[in-house]
């Protein structure tokens, strides 16, 4: 049975992969990624952009190996070409106590993460919560002291951590879903929209989060985000996808000012005029 290889470079390693929903209620098979091919170096971070619908959350999704979770079955990824592997584990083959060893290494932030945090545990069981699936030995001071100084970096009171979702700001509550995706340590990141929700002067706090967590740990890290201090911040090489396919590659500078292909250049002025259209609260 395939094991993690956590050493592995490139951490991902994606060659023209093909994504599809299968047909579902009477609809038709959707192509929702058709013929991407990119790699990820260990310690990397790649941004992937592109408009709403482009294939971004279900690229992520596949390769963070929630592309067939229970409970979505409606939503299910099916690969119908190419190859794509993390920790040179194959995704296309990904199931049971393989998943099981991927999966806790690569953390994995939904876009609607925030939102969707248990309303009955309280700030600070949500971060435990992690830990305490995993293995009930661990050093519970040396994780609150990590605790503590990732809540310091993002600017929450201690305060916060006996308080529940539903007394949180949308933005507090993303800061809390980012730093659960960071409890276990993984060694791949895989994080979309981290900075959604969150007003303008807290999310260069979540770019610190992530800055530490990367020096920290050297994890590799793909994010979708349309922060533009996020990506000048963090980001080493972008990707831009329209409808399913790759149509821009390369340094985030480099692609912002020298885009040939006309979307990528609309993409990059859309970024510079504004990092987000939605009304964001602390």
């Amino acid at each position: 049975m395939a094991q993690p290889v956590l050493t592995a470079d490139p951490t991902i390693r994606v060659s023209d992969l093909s994504l599809s929903y299968p047909a579902h209620a009477g609809g038709r098979e959707f192509q929702a990624v058709e013929g991407m091919s990119f790699k990820v170096a260990r310690g990397g971070v790649v941004a992937l952009l592109g408009e709403s619908g482009s294939g971004k959350s279900t690229l992520t999704r596949f390769l963070a190996g929630r592309g067939s979770d229970a409970g979505e079955k409606a939503a299910r990824i099916k690969p119908t070409g190419g190859e794509a592997s993390v920790f040179d584990v194959s995704l296309r083959r990904l199931r049971g106590r393989t998943k099981a060893r991927l999966t806790a290494y690569v953390g994995h932030l939904a876009q609607d993460a925030g939102a969707t945090l248990a309303p009955e545990l309280n700030v600070g069981d949500i971060l435990f919560e992690p830990i305490v699936e995993r293995s009930k030995r661990f050093d519970r001071e040396a994780l609150g002291e990590r605790i503590a100084e990732m809540m310091d970096i993002v600017a929450l009171p201690l305060s916060k951590l006996q308080e529940y979702p539903y007394e949180l700001s949308k933005g507090q509550r993303q800061r809390v879903a980012v730093m659960r995706s960071l409890m276990l340590d993984p060694a791949l990141l895989i994080a979309d929209e981290p900075t959604l929700g969150v007003d303008a002067n807290n999310r260069p706090k979540i770019v610190e989060l992530l800055r530490w967590y990367r020096e920290r740990t050297d994890a590799a890290m793909v994010l979708i985000s349309h922060d533009i201090g996020m990506l000048e911040a963090l980001v080493e090489e972008v990707l831009v996808m329209q409808q399913g396919r790759l149509v821009g590659k390369g340094d985030i500078n480099e692609i912002f000012r020298n885009a040939d292909h006309g979307y990528v250049h609309q993409l990059a002025q859309a970024l510079r005029a504004t990092a987000y259209d939605e009304i964001a609260d602390e």
